[in-house]
């Protein structure tokens, strides 16, 4: 019985070094894939298996996050027992498809290395809300150009048909009384006519008497005429 205990043991002991030399060889790039899957599938007990106990943050629930359609690695930074990989995630929300690129932190602890979900999560909740910030206004831009867009088409449709009666109402009652008024001082001025044609004639007739009091007579150019000295030939 003990022989058969002490073979159970070492079967243990040996699957257990066995899984934890696995876990010790998993590179920062595989525990950040295995981490990301468990957070695109929603597994749990996946995520808590590749994060540091201590960074666990439950106020960030996966079970919150839309869906995840890719995830994608880029570039890797080890600096001692920390390192940096680079990781772009795409959600669908909204029948929209959001890049969102951020790091996956990790430290290692007793050659094992794991995710520091709090750090690592907190930076796509920041990103996803400015997100979210920036979409809700886009939104509320475009429904209130549809309302403003509206709202001209309805006051166009109101006021272009009063407008046009105002002007008709306005043309049958102005230009009636301008025509009025013209053809008015039309028969003033035709029945002023004479007597502005005495004014001209008596101007005339007080300018040509003028200008003949100017001019001197032919008796007086004779006279003068005659008083000029005569020229003596030699």
């Amino acid at each position: 019985m003990n022989r058969y205990h002490n073979v159970f043991l070492i079967t243990l002991l040996f699957l257990c070094s066995t899984l934890f030399s696995c876990e010790s060889t998993r590179t920062p790039l595989q525990v950040s894939e295995h981490f990301w899957l468990g957070i695109q599938t929603k597994n749990s007990a996946l995520v808590k298996k590749y994060s540091l106990v201590n960074s666990i943050d439950k106020s960030v629930d996966i079970e919150h996050f839309e869906k995840i359609t890719t995830i994608a690695f880029g570039r890797i930074i080890i600096d001692g027992d920390l390192a940096e990989v680079e990781t772009t995630v795409t959600i669908s929300s909204n029948n929209k498809l959001h890049d969102y690129t951020v790091n996956s932190y990790l430290e290692n602890n007793n050659d094992v290395w794991k995710v520091d979900y709090r750090k690592t999560i907190l930076q796509l909740v920041a990103k996803k809300s400015v997100t979210e910030i920036f979409d809700g206004l886009e939104a509320m831009s475009e429904e209130v150009a549809k309302g403003v867009e509206e709202s001209v088409k309805e006051i166009q449709k109101k006021i272009v048909p009063e407008i046009k009666s105002k002007a008709e109402e306005i043309q049958e009652k102005v230009v009636p009384k301008i025509k009025s008024n013209i053809e008015q001082a039309e028969k003033e001025i035709i029945k002023k006519l004479p007597e502005w044609k005495n004014i001209f004639d008596e101007f005339l007739h007080e300018l040509e008497k003028s200008l003949e009091e100017l001019m001197p007579s032919e008796k007086e150019l004779k006279k003068e005429s005659e008083e000029q000295p005569k020229t003596h030939e030699t």
